[in-house]
């Protein structure tokens, strides 16, 4: 399975794919090397090894797509790091650093923890829904601790 092959820059690749993919049908080396900060060579480069793994259709001088499994690793990642930020925010952290910390996360995460967090964010979202639950809440969780 290629999705065991797959490394951090690799992920992050496909996300973006994904992401510029959403927009425009399609994605551009160009578009993907300004949202990533690197060098469209790199990024060449990348869909070159991405399409060895079977996760990318690319034609040179043209855009790049994504195959089913692309599709789904990027998926994954993408989901991935939604829910770990919105753990993070509410846990009370700052929406920058949570966004930054869920990136880093993001790639180690496996299927059965991302599985239980989700239920987890579901169910202190639910709770939190009720204003004396949510006051509770944000008073735990905003403790010094000490």
């Amino acid at each position: 399975m290629a999705e065991e092959k797959v490394t951090r820059r690799n992920e992050d690749l496909l996300e973006v794919i994904y992401e510029i993919s959403m927009e425009k049908g399609y994605a551009k080396s160009r578009d993907i090397a300004a949202a990533l900060s690197i060098t469209p060579a790199t990024v060449t480069d990348g869909f070159k090894r991405l399409q060895d793994a079977g996760l990318v259709n690319y034609e040179p001088y043209g855009g790049v797509t994504l195959t089913v499994e692309g599709r789904d690793i990027a998926e994954r990642t993408k989901q991935s790091h939604t829910i770990l930020r919105n753990l993070l925010e509410l846990a009370g952290v700052d929406t920058d650093v949570a966004d930054h910390d869920a990136c880093i996360m993001e790639h180690g995460l496996s299927p059965e923890s991302y599985d239980k967090l989700m239920k987890v964010v579901a169910f202190i979202e639910e709770c939190c829904k009720k204003p004396a639950q949510k006051k509770l809440f944000d008073t735990m969780v905003r403790e010094e601790s000490g």
